[in-house]
């Protein structure tokens, strides 16, 4: 397809080029070439009655569904503006995204919101002040798309070819690093890249898709599109669980597929794997962060029948670059392939000027598919630069023959004691090691080095083979030294966002909480102490000790009878040293230590020694300590004794996450 607007695909042409074939299938439904156009068609005119014309701006907030893609089309027949919406989000939170692109009109389809509350479309058109008759409820319970607008005329597309370049469509940034922005893109630029990925994919690409990506994402929405233009069928699954997938490839014969790495990965686990989908897939496309050199060639062996093609791009730009399907397995593997036609792919030094093949900077693009531009942000914040240059933010080197190898984010270089270390190299390094399945490195704060370098790991075998030195030395054999991990923490499975892709704030966030764990754990095998003071010779003096422990005792989660006994037992200790027994003892020394498994009131003094045990009644304050006291005991750590009083925890406390709180507070 050579036009540049999207609404040429849906010509009256198409019944005639694709008569009675399915264009929709999947997820309950299914459409052909001539109900889509159909429904199209139909739909666009009931968006214009609303008062849907150019430049309005229209939230689709619903699953994957053929009702999603014929809404879709229509609101850019209509002339609108698309604004896609992840289908988890909650009615909040996309009512912030919606008030501040300023959309004007709601088509919500099922979403994880109103499956819960069917007043959802409501509820979230009032938050972002839209009004009652600018939403349409297209869930296909409620309107059928494909055959409601079976008699729906032939009206114009609202905009003429010269102006495919304006916005037809806004996505979100995922927003896993940053708040989300409003990406915007042309018509132009998605039958840019729709030319592009066709044009390589060739004889290749078969005669059905199965899309398991959002089409929120640009992903879905470029792979959608691009079949639909070869005329092909476009499965929508329900869902990306392994099982699902496998029963809509096996049950439309899926011959190609789209989806992020996990999803292959969970995919070739599945029941029913060699026997339902190697034998129909052929073609599969992964994008979205995946894939170091062994995890694709290990899914290359797995997906017996299958080409694997890396595509690198960006929802600013998508696609980049792309390896062919006829590049050796090895090229495949390990790059993200060369530049697509019409694009101009260079690295750049961060100085104006560009680096020479083979030297590491940050990749830059410039070409027919970039977006317009993010969404009400100033200038000094878009990342296209004056002479339309695209900064990715991504490094990498390219090769002689135009090859482009990612390196990493600029953002994720770990800076230890000075040194700039790449994670890429370090998980590469990880995905040769025999079991490991998945790695992720990322940095931590380091009190002397500034941060330390981190790694999260899956295994193949469950975890059963995992042995963090071990690891380590294999690292140590081919990285520097200084760049191997402090620790390696192994996960059953990394945190996925709605995309599929790796969720990095999630992971990062939870790596940090095992550190400060680890570190807890290492403070308290010799006691963590909160309080050391020393309280004078005064019945003054005990108030504010008794309080302190009391708060404490409170804080850490000992019940109220308990607290009170453990302030009874240290007022009696106080009283008897100071008031009773050895009024000439001097002042005492209070330190309040958390252990492992007790809390340890500890005194010392200069009096002399003497002892409280269940066989000796030496006072009444005895009976009052040993009642709280789950042991008493003296130590002599420089020959002098320190009277010790541990209250065990009480059983529901957990006293590592106690101390991990308070950290995080400070």
């Amino acid at each position: 397809m050579s036009k540049n607007d999207i609404n040429s695909l849906f010509s009256s042409r198409i019944s005639e080029d694709y008569p009675g074939c399915l264009a929709i299938v999947g997820n309950g439904g299914s459409c052909t070439y001539e109900d889509m156009r159909k429904g199209i068609l139909g739909l666009a005119g009931k968006l214009r009655e609303m008062g849907v014309g150019k430049g309005s701006r229209v939230a689709l907030w619903g699953y994957n569904s053929a009702n999603w893609l014929i809404a879709f089309f229509a609101v850019v027949r209509a002339g609108g503006t698309a604004v896609l919406v992840n289908y988890s989000m909650g009615a909040a939170d996309a009512a912030e995204l919606l008030a501040m692109t300023e959309t004007g009109f709601l088509l919500c389809g099922d979403n994880s919101e109103t499956k819960k509350n069917p007043n959802a479309m409501r509820e979230l058109a009032s938050l972002a002040g839209i009004p009652e008759g600018h939403c349409l409820d297209i869930r296909p319970d409620v309107l059928d798309l494909d055959h409601s607008f079976r008699d729906a005329a032939e009206t114009p597309d609202a905009r003429n070819e010269s102006e495919a370049e304006e916005t037809a469509i806004i996505i979100f940034t995922s927003g896993t690093t940053s708040r989300p922005k409003a990406v915007q893109i042309s018509q132009r630029a998605l039958t840019f890249d729709a030319d592009a990925f066709n044009r390589n994919t060739g004889e290749y690409a078969g005669r059905s898709v199965c899309v398991a990506v959002p089409l929120f994402h640009i992903l879905g929405l470029l792979m959608s599109y691009s079949y639909l233009c070869r005329g092909a069928t476009v499965c929508l699954p329900a869902n990306y669980k392994p099982e699902t997938l496998v029963t809509e490839i096996d049950a439309y014969r899926v011959s190609d597929m789209a989806a992020v790495g996990a999803v292959y990965l969970s995919l070739a686990e599945a029941p029913g794997f060699e026997d339902h989908v190697v034998p129909n897939l052929h073609l599969c496309m992964i994008a979205g962060g995946m894939s170091t050199p062994v995890q694709m060639m290990r899914l290359e062996l797995q997906f017996a029948n299958a080409t694997f093609i890396n595509m690198y791009g960006q929802s600013e730009a998508a696609p980049l670059t792309m390896v062919r399907p006829s590049d050796m397995v090895e090229q495949r593997a390990q790059s993200v392939g060369q530049a697509i036609e019409g694009l101009d792919i260079r690295i750049s030094d961060g100085k104006g000027g560009f680096l020479p093949r083979g030297e590491i900077g940050e990749v830059v693009a410039r070409g027919g598919n970039l977006m317009n531009g993010y969404d009400k942000l100033p200038k000094d914040k878009q990342p296209i630069d004056e002479d339309g240059w695209l900064h990715t933010g991504d490094l990498g080197l390219l090769d002689e023959k135009g090859y482009l190898y990612l390196a990493g984010r600029i953002k994720d270089v770990i800076i230890r004691g000075g040194e700039n270390i790449s994670p890429s190299e370090i998980e590469n390094a990880l995905n040769q090691i025999d079991n490991i399945r998945e790695a992720k490195v990322m940095g931590a704060p380091h009190p002397i080095y500034g941060e330390s370098v981190e790694a999260c790991v899956t295994m193949t075998d469950g975890g059963a083979s995992f042995d963090q030195e071990k690891i380590k030395n294999a690292l140590r054999a081919v990285i520097a030294r200084f760049k191997v991990p402090s620790h390696i923490f192994l996960y059953d499975s990394f945190p996925l966002n709605v995309n599929g892709k790796l969720d990095q704030r999630a992971l990062h966030a939870d790596m940090l909480t095992r550190l400060l764990r680890l570190s807890v754990d290492e403070e308290l095998a010799g006691g963590v102490t909160v309080f050391d003071l020393v309280v004078k010779n005064s019945g003054y003096a005990i108030v504010p000790v008794t309080s302190l422990v009391s708060e404490l005792a409170a804080d850490i989660g000992f019940s109220k009878r308990r607290a009170m006994a453990i302030r009874l037992a240290v007022e009696e200790m106080l009283t008897e040293r100071i008031m009773d027994a050895y009024s000439a003892a001097g002042n005492i020394r209070l330190k309040i230590t958390l252990m492992p498994e007790w809390l340890r009131v500890s005194f010392s003094d200069n009096g002399v020694e003497y002892f409280i045990d269940k066989r000796r009644d030496t006072s009444m304050s005895a009976k009052i300590i040993l009642k709280a006291v789950s042991n008493f005991h003296t130590d002599y750590p420089d020959g002098k004794p320190v009277y010790c009083m541990d209250f065990l925890y009480e059983q529901e406390i957990n006293i590592q996450e106690f101390l991990m709180r308070n950290n995080k507070e400070e």
